[in-house]
Parts: structure tokens; sequence; C-alpha cells
């Protein structure tokens, strides 16, 4: 059975969690050893992606990406945080919250965390009427 980079990474995530530094530290070496005897370390950046991912999802940490034409003030961004555990359906410890300006959604605002997209944007609500004329 060829075990795959998420099972590596939750792995890894389980043998260290509680852990003392000393002690990961150990434990992570002798994985990335493993890795080199075994020929796997091509596998360490999806394996270091996953046990990111898991570790956030564990530690109830979110990425929230928001895209607007323009620059949100504070309030705004602090609203959005404030409503995503409920959008989410889940408790949330901490939110990093990265905001990107593109002019070409003219208004609104783009959503993306974890597996949730919300698009609120001008232009998807264009491209939506335009399908609908077709």
């Amino acid at each position: 059975m060829k075990i795959k980079s998420k099972q590596y990474a939750i792995a890894l995530y389980e043998s260290i969690f509680g852990l003392s530094r000393e002690k990961t530290d150990l434990v992570v070496e002798n994985f990335i050893n493993f890795l080199a005897k075994n020929n796997l370390l091509r596998l360490a950046p999806q394996i270091i992606n996953y046990f990111q991912k898991y570790a956030n999802q564990k530690e109830g940490i979110v990425d929230l990406k928001i895209r607007t034409a323009h620059k949100l003030k504070n309030e705004v961004t602090s609203q959005i945080k404030n409503i995503l555990p409920e959008l989410l359906g889940k408790k949330i410890e901490k939110i990093n919250v990265t905001e990107e300006v593109e002019e070409g959604l003219i208004g609104g605002f783009y959503l993306e965390c974890d597996d949730f997209i919300f698009d609120s944007t001008v232009k998807n609500k264009l491209k939506i009427i335009k399908n609908n004329l077709k």
C-alpha cells in the first residue's frame, strides 16, 4: 500500500503534538531521515503543505483571502472576520487575513476560506446576467 503525502503529514503532526521542542526536533529529524532513506524527499513540499493545513484545522486557524476592487476599511474587515465562524459553521481561534485589491472586480468582494468561496463582486454578477441573456 502506497502512503500519500497527506497521510505522512497527518502522522507527523500527530506524532509531535504536545511534545517538547527537543523531542519535536528529534521526531522531525527521524522523519526526514526516513524520507531520505526511502527516496521520498521529493514529497517534502507536499507534506509540508498538508501538514500546515492539517495543523491549522486542528488548532482552529483559518486563512481568509479577501479580494476587492478597493482597499477595505478596517471595520469592514473586522465585520467579515466576526461572521466567518457562522458562515463556516465552526469555531475559529485565529483568522489569518490576506487582502488583495483587484480593480477588475469593479465592486463588491470575493471571500475564499478553506473550501468556502463567496463571490459577491460586480464582475461576477455581470457575468451571471450575461450568461442568463444567452
